[in-house]
């Protein structure tokens, strides 16, 4: 564990380093307090103290080169390292993550709330083991995916200098690659300073056209997985999904799809004695020229391994080569 924290670490500043010679950045600091919220009975027992966390960004801050850019009011791009002290040193310890970013104004003020969205991996600790750590039921790998949702706001100090504050969620889980899988969901309160390396400053040339894009379109996705049950064989399963789906572009921003999800699941033979498994869906995507955010939210309408597994959603980024 010490190698794979100590190897993070060099990653981290590596990226800095490399970005400090390619992008406008500013750097931004912050510290959070919160609490690991309690989704499920089981987890009352994990939460003992509060959550105290130390964050490092790099920021890239667009100007206006791009004609999305003006439309977005300017959105940052962006790489973080954090450092989470779970409350519980006991069973979780704490928590390492490393993610990447876009924060996205909600509004065309001049320095407007954002919405920040962030995707990347964390190693945890202490995870569940029959023997040394049975209440642990939150997770059962120590590496996971991390998500991010903030709402922040920058107040301005001086030419140079921002107060950063924020509030969000913190999620880490493994997709049930790993059992138990209950997952961790921290709420924090932000509050930090950004320093820019140059003066913010806006290109009132846009050097780019609206790019052109198919208003209406037909995709076929294939995906695969690993899956495990909470059984005591802890055997894995390969599970593949086909998604037909039909995508129609409002504008510039936003897209919405409809859908079907086509799956070979053998985890579902000891529950239901079937493998293959439908769904249908609906979602909406928000489009950052190559960049695109997603989040759908489905039903299965075939095979359902108990009531309470009948809704699915799926957050999801792409892009665009």
């Amino acid at each position: 564990m010490k190698k794979i924290k100590l190897s993070i670490l060099f990653i981290f500043f590596i990226n800095i380093v490399f970005s400090q010679f390619i992008y406008k950045n500013s750097i931004e600091g912050n510290l959070s307090y919160g609490r690991l919220l309690s989704h499920r009975n089981s987890m009352q027992k994990l939460i003992q103290n509060n959550s105290i966390s130390g964050e490092i960004s790099y920021n890239w801050n667009t100007y206006g080169l791009k004609y999305y850019q003006k439309e977005y009011n300017f959105p940052v791009y962006g790489l973080s390292f954090n450092f989470n002290n779970s409350g519980n040193y006991k069973n979780i310890g704490n928590i390492y993550s490393i993610y990447s970013f876009v924060s996205i104004p909600i509004s065309k003020h001049k320095k407007p709330f954002k919405m920040k969205v962030g995707l990347g991996a964390a190693v945890v600790d202490r995870i569940f083991d029959l023997q040394s750590n049975y209440q642990a039921l939150a997770l059962g790998s120590h590496f996971n995916a991390n998500v991010i949702l903030r709402l922040e706001k920058n107040i301005m100090l001086d030419s140079k200098k921002d107060i950063y504050l924020g509030i969000g969620l913190n999620h880490l889980s493994n997709a049930a690659f790993k059992t138990p899988n209950l997952g961790l969901n921290f709420v924090m309160i932000n509050l930090g300073v950004s320093l820019y390396r140059n003066q913010t400053h806006l290109d009132s040339i846009i050097k780019d056209s609206i790019n052109r894009y198919n208003k209406y379109g037909i995709e076929i996705i294939n995906s695969s997985a690993l899956k495990e049950n909470v059984t005591p064989y802890q055997e894995k399963f390969y599970i593949n999904e086909t998604s037909l789906q039909y995508k129609y572009r409002k504008g510039l921003k936003s897209s919405f799809i409809i859908g079907s999800d086509f799956l070979l699941n053998p985890s579902l033979i000891e529950f239901t004695n079937k493998k293959i498994q439908l769904g249908i869906f609906s979602g909406h995507i928000l489009n950052l020229d190559k960049l695109k955010l997603g989040v759908i939210m489905g039903t299965y309408i075939y095979n359902i391994k108990q009531k309470s597994e009948t809704f699915y959603h799926k957050l999801f980024s792409e892009y665009d080569l």
